[in-house]
């Protein structure tokens, strides 16, 4: 029998994983589906390894009734979709939360923005609207680049990089077109200023405000299929190295004007000319495992467990840096043209790379296969690792080099 249960909002995809973590020290973990339905993105995950699974229907205080009868110690968001409702189930529990005052700051990306700068931390310009007029004129005053995207999106999805106003107008009438990945319509748009700048991740827990730095990650990022700053690899950075100090001391600030006091944020940063600008943050694990605890002996996933069920072992250890066992990447491929996928030329030579570690097919040969944007994915990805950070820069130069028209055989 579990000593302790924590119940889990949408523990879908990576966040499944706090089902083997918990249970390393003793949990079960409940599952919180936040909709009747399942999220849109996900695949369903193995519910006989869940100690209970309840689904909300729309009413928070009898799901909170229910849940309140399994007498969990924390309920914690698994991905996006579930933050407001983690908020609202511990706030009513009295469980430890970042409660429901700023839980529209860590979802809605415009009131997330205007939150920072009513705290005084650095922010981007923006504007939230949806009137063509008004928009055309942010922009033209803006005299750079926009971007515009929804509201409350994630993955990426619907964001539009916008050189000239009339692109964010055109941008803007796609969106009210077609709604949310949720099918929920869309009347508002947050156009933004584009950072010029490189892009950083910074992956944290936090415990009664306490903020636990538990990986940072350098993106490479290139121009392809009508896409600005499309990511193809996420570099593992040492925690000593720069400018990970200078984000880390921007990424505390921003954990503490957006309310998250427990649990994992996900912070996409950039470094620009003024100094460091938050992209966006999420209010819950990272997307992706990355590897962490391999490479780092722990990751944001150990250390959420201590944060809730060990908050003295959490305590006695934050501030600490964590320790790079040695350089590690990740990287996609991107696919240049639609049609059938017929081969790949050159996955081969891929494998051959000094600091191969392993190599994910999306899209396999015989298959549909489409130009890789935001909206559609990488048709493969690869990890890489070596003790030497210049031999895995040499060989993520290399998968650049060998991908694009070259690497694919289309119909």
């Amino acid at each position: 029998m579990s000593e302790f249960r924590v119940a889990v909002v949408d523990a879908f995809g990576a966040a499944h994983g706090h089902v083997d973590a918990f249970g390393a020290v003793g949990g079960e973990v409940v599952q919180v589906q936040s909709t009747p339905e399942l999220p849109f993105g996900v695949d369903p995950v193995d519910e006989t390894r869940f100690g209970r699974v309840l689904v909300h229907d729309g009413d928070v205080d009898a799901l909170a009734t229910r849940l309140a009868a399994l007498r969990p110690v924390a309920v914690l968001p698994g991905r996006e979709t579930g933050v407001e409702l983690a908020d609202a189930l511990s706030e009513r529990l009295g469980l430890p939360t970042n409660g429901t005052r700023l839980s529209a700051a860590r979802r809605d990306k415009y009131v997330q923005i205007e939150t920072l700068r009513a705290h005084g931390v650095p922010a981007m310009r923006q504007l939230r609207t949806a009137d063509e007029t008004e928009l055309r004129a942010w922009h033209e005053q803006l005299a750079g680049v926009a971007v515009v995207k929804p509201l409350r999106g994630y993955w990426g999805d619907g964001v539009s990089f916008c050189d000239t106003p009339e692109e964010s107008v055109a941008a803007l009438r796609r969106l009210r077109s077609r709604g949310t990945v949720h099918d929920e319509p869309i009347e508002e748009v947050v156009a933004q200023e584009y950072l010029v700048g490189a892009e950083y991740i910074l992956n944290t827990v936090s415990s009664a405000g306490v903020h636990q730095l538990t990986d940072a990650w350098r993106t490479d990022r290139i121009t392809a299929n009508g896409v600005r700053d499309l990511v193809v690899a996420q570099v593992l950075m040492r925690c000593d190295e720069q400018p990970v100090p200078e984000l880390a001391a921007y990424g505390r600030r921003v954990l503490d004007a957006l309310g998250i006091r427990h649990g994992a944020a996900h912070l996409e940063i950039k470094l620009t000319p003024d100094g460091p600008r938050l992209v966006e943050a999420g209010a819950r694990m990272s997307g992706l495992p990355y590897y962490t605890a391999e490479l780092l002996g722990e990751g944001q996933l150990e250390w959420i467990v201590d944060a809730y069920a060990r908050p003295e072992r959490f305590r006695a250890r934050a501030g600490r840096g964590y320790r790079r066992r040695h350089a590690f990447a990740w990287a996609a491929l991107v696919a240049p043209a639609a049609g059938r996928l017929v081969r790949y030329r050159a996955l081969d030579r891929v494998r051959e790379l000094e600091s191969f570690r392993d190599l994910t097919v999306l899209v396999e040969p015989g298959s549909p296969i489409g130009p890789t944007t935001y909206d559609r994915g990488y048709p493969a990805t690869l990890t890489l690792a070596h003790p030497v950070d210049a031999v895995l820069q040499r060989d993520l130069n290399t998968v650049r080099y060998l991908d694009g028209a070259g690497m694919y055989e289309i119909e």
